[in-house]
Order: C-alpha cells, then sequence, then structure tokens
C-alpha cells in the first residue's frame, strides 16, 4: 500500500521570486540524479488556494509504495553523506526561502485504489 509524505509550509516574507526560484532548481536537480531517489514513486508541488488562512501554503507530496521504501530512503540519506552532500547543497529547505515555524509533515496512506478514477 503506498504512503506519501506531505510536507507543507509557507514562503518567508518577500522570499517569493527567491523561494519559486529555489523550489525549480530542486526539481531540475533531482530529476537529473534520479538514481539517487529510486524510492520515489512520483513527487508533487501545490500551492492551496481560496483557502482563508490557509491560502498559499505550498505542499510538496512525495508517494512511495511503502513506508519500508520511504524508511529505506530516509536511513540512506541521514547524515547527507556521499551523494546526498550535493543534494543538500540543493535543497530550498537549507535556505532562507521557507517560514520554518508554518512547517508540518503529515503521511497519508491511500485507501480503495480500486474505486480511484484516474484516466489512463
Amino acid at each position: 500500500m503506498a504512503v506519501f509524505e506531505v510536507e507543507s509550509w509557507l514562503v518567508a516574507e518577500g522570499k517569493q521570486e527567491k523561494h519559486d526560484d529555489a523550489i525549480r532548481r530542486w526539481f531540475k536537480w533531482v530529476n537529473g540524479h534520479r538514481e539517487l531517489f529510486k524510492e520515489w514513486k512520483s513527487v508533487r508541488y501545490f500551492v492551496k488556494t481560496v483557502a482563508g488562512e490557509e491560502s498559499n501554503r505550498h505542499f510538496i507530496m512525495w508517494e512511495y509504495d511503502s513506508l519500508t521504501d520511504y524508511e529505506d530512503y530516509k536511513a540512506r540519506r541521514s547524515n547527507y553523506e556521499g551523494p546526498y552532500e550535493e543534494y543538500k547543497k540543493n535543497d530550498p529547505y537549507y535556505t532562507d526561502v521557507f517560514n520554518h515555524s508554518s512547517m508540518r509533515l503529515e503521511f497519508w496512506k491511500d485507501m480503495d485504489r480500486d474505486l480511484w478514477i484516474e484516466e489512463g
């Protein structure tokens, strides 16, 4: 059963353009180094709109086939050693573009996927 790691945040005051550039740079870097992220089934990026106080909350959702895949990836990357040292340099989390006090981390699991309506 798939699990989803969902991280959300608000952009730091006055940092929207720098934030957007950092996110795009991160996605490009990850796409160029997919061998480091074999457990990631998918990665999606969203911004919540028309949501009152929650408007403009940004979300990245990582999909893994299992919690074991998530744990394996996190263990391998835990100290940012080897190729993950370069990853950390490209991770927007370690810049000043996030309001860190607004960050949230959730885990979701899919339910009744056989009932989902998807194209393709």
